[in-house]
């Protein structure tokens, strides 16, 4: 662990304080996705990622990027790179590279009840197969993970495929999606070159606005604020 995380009980979810919850136009749409009802549920975010109410960042002098409600932790060798919109400003996705290696980075809005990982991970298997590839869940190092192949054409015309591994993990009201890629995406488990993005995606930290959302909602994030320092 790079930072220290706060008491919590174990099988607890973090209190979550939410001004909007009077707000019954959108607590509706918040809790229209319910989750299973397992008599036993397993934590997967046991080792992270973390909630920004589950740590205390000040507990020790590590360099962290924060990308609005999204603070990670670089590390040696790793290049990041934004996308999103120009015109609108407006960032969609991190992608972490790291030699022959990503692993892309979308947050997502959640209901507080879960659920919406189980409905994605349905939704890219079905997509997958339209798009004429093939899917399939399997266990990961985030509990369930989709593993992804999907045709696509070469520089010359020829016939290539794009291979992936898709974790979902949801924290208190959200969802982040992290899509392996890369040589890294053709492993299983913790197979290197993996184990260096499962460590990276462990160690980030989610820093939900308190802002009422539809689930499934992508929330954008920012640049750090002194990259836009001087321009």
């Amino acid at each position: 662990m790079i930072f220290g995380r706060k008491n919590r009980k174990k099988d607890e979810n973090p209190t979550v304080v939410d001004p909007d919850e009077n707000d019954e136009t959108f607590q509706d749409a918040d809790d229209d996705l319910e989750g299973g009802d397992d008599a036993e549920e397993i934590d997967h975010r046991a080792d992270g990622p973390f909630d920004y109410t589950e740590v205390d960042l000040e507990a020790d002098e590590v360099e962290r990027i924060p990308f609005g409600p999204l603070i990670v932790t670089p590390f040696p060798g790793m290049n990041l790179q934004l996308h999103g919109d120009e015109e609108s400003q407006s960032i969609y996705a991190a992608l972490a590279l790291y030699e022959n290696s990503g692993l892309e980075l979308a947050l997502f809005a959640a209901p507080r009840t879960g659920g919406l990982a189980d409905e994605l991970r349905e939704d890219t298997v079905e997509e997958s197969e339209q798009a004429g590839g093939s899917a399939e869940v399997a266990d990961g190092p985030f509990g369930p993970e989709v593993r992804r192949v999907l045709p696509m054409e070469g520089p010359e015309g020829e016939q290539m495929f794009h291979v992936s591994r898709i974790w979902m993990v949801e924290g208190p009201r959200w969802l982040l999606r992290g899509t392996l890629m890369g040589q890294a995406g053709m492993t299983e488990g913790e197979e290197a070159p993996a184990d260096t993005f499962v460590e990276f995606f462990r160690n980030i930290i989610v820093r939900r606005d308190d802002a009422p959302r539809v689930p499934g909602e992508l929330i954008t994030l920012a640049l750090p604020e002194s990259a836009g320092e001087g321009s």
